[in-house]
């Protein structure tokens, strides 16, 4: 029986929910009906892929030199066109986007190549209210062209679909909301000694700990989780900060930690490999973000049985239930979300209770299972024939 062929395309596989997302496509795909692979650029030196682990997983990947993250027009349009000549040479039935610079440049070409069908995840759009106001249009408009040639666009948010749609990108009719899913069970059903974690990480057993999970770049803003930290630790002696992930901001991040004197108690881990065992160590979940899809550690803190304490960013607010699951304050408000931690660090009770209500809500909803079939019956909507 012939297979439907779906190429993912994304600028790179840096580890990150956009990466993780397409690999879990190909990763779950019905092997008696799709034949997925992904295409993609080379990460930046230094920066952790997951190339190799998914290979290892079985995945098909092959590397395209001309994706890049940063904008370029001589280089895109380049790219563009090789990536056109790439996909009339490798038909394949459905060329499936993730990501901004991947979903214009991905899209564009796939059209000059008359590929069958064409879908797009916005996992966040790439244009928001801190970028120029001339970026930020010149990146409208491109969206808006690439929605001209896709047959179907999948958001991860219902936020993300509101503002495509004020934006002028694409028609309601092209949209679904298909939350980023996780592997429920790796980060739910996890045995971990706790307290002798904490101990390798030089944190006391009778401490708090307040955690993230994130790459240290201007949208995560590791500055306002430096500024928060700071206000908690004057209020709550005991408490203890984890910063997992690394990213363009390292070095800002240590001097800002050294700066507030706060060496010692945020404790900066770089990019870890263990998350689902991690989070364990967490008693809260916090996020600073300024905009977002919606970001998957928030059901993978909800897994762990955390509140979550995060900034209103898109989709954050179809995650965490306002005074249930967590709390949502406005992005750079590190004050209130200072408040709210400490509230929840005086509250056992309170904490117990939300992190319970956040498991209780995870699954289906966040499942990566029920999210792959759900993409898939939009490819056989487009190929009843498969």
């Amino acid at each position: 029986m012939q297979r439907l062929r779906v190429l993912h395309i994304i600028t790179n596989l840096a580890v990150g929910g956009a990466s993780e997302t397409a690999i879990a496509h190909c990763r779950l795909a019905d092997p008696d009906r799709i034949e997925a692979s992904i295409l993609c650029g080379a990460a930046s030196p230094g920066e952790p892929t997951l190339v190799e682990s998914a290979m290892g997983d079985g995945v098909k990947v092959e590397i395209f030199d001309g994706l890049k993250h940063a904008l370029n027009p001589i280089a895109d349009w380049r790219a563009s066109h090789a990536l056109r000549s790439w996909l009339r040479i490798n038909r394949v039935d459905v060329v499936h986007t993730h990501g901004s610079k991947a979903g214009v440049l991905g899209r564009i070409a796939a059209s000059k190549a008359s590929v069958p069908a064409i879908i797009h995840t916005v996992h966040g759009w790439g244009h928001h209210s801190f970028q120029h106001p001339l970026m930020r249009r010149i990146l409208i408009e491109a969206e808006r062209k690439a929605a001209l040639v896709t047959n179907h666009m999948i958001a991860v948010s219902q936020v993300n679909v509101n503002t495509g749609l004020e934006d002028g990108i694409g028609l309601p009719e092209q949209y679904s909301v298909i939350p980023s899913g996780i592997p429920i069970e790796k980060f739910r059903d996890v045995s971990v000694d706790s307290q002798s974690m904490r101990s390798e990480l030089g944190i006391p057993h009778h401490a708090v700990v307040i955690g993230t999970v994130g790459r240290l770049a201007p949208q995560k803003a590791p500055q306002n989780f430096v500024s928060m930290a700071a206000i908690i630790a004057a209020e709550v002696p005991n408490s203890h900060f984890i910063w997992a992930g690394g990213g363009p901001l390292e070095h800002a991040f240590l001097d800002q930690i050294e700066r507030c004197g706060l060496q010692g108690r945020i404790h900066y881990l770089g990019y870890r490999d263990d998350v689902p065992q991690l989070l364990r160590v967490f008693d809260v979940f916090v996020l600073t973000s300024l905009w977002e899809g919606l970001p998957r550690v928030f059901p993978q803190a909800m897994c762990a049985q955390l509140p979550i304490v995060a900034t209103r960013v898109d989709g954050a607010a179809e995650a965490i239930d306002h005074g249930i699951t967590g709390f949502l304050v406005d992005p750079g408000d590190s004050k209130t979300q200072s408040e709210y931690v400490v509230q929840l660090l005086n509250d056992p009770e309170l904490r117990v209770s939300m992190g319970n209500e956040g498991l209780r809500r995870v699954d289906p909803k966040f499942s990566e299972v029920a999210m792959a079939r759900a993409v898939e019956q939009i490819y056989y909507n487009l190929f009843p024939e498969f």
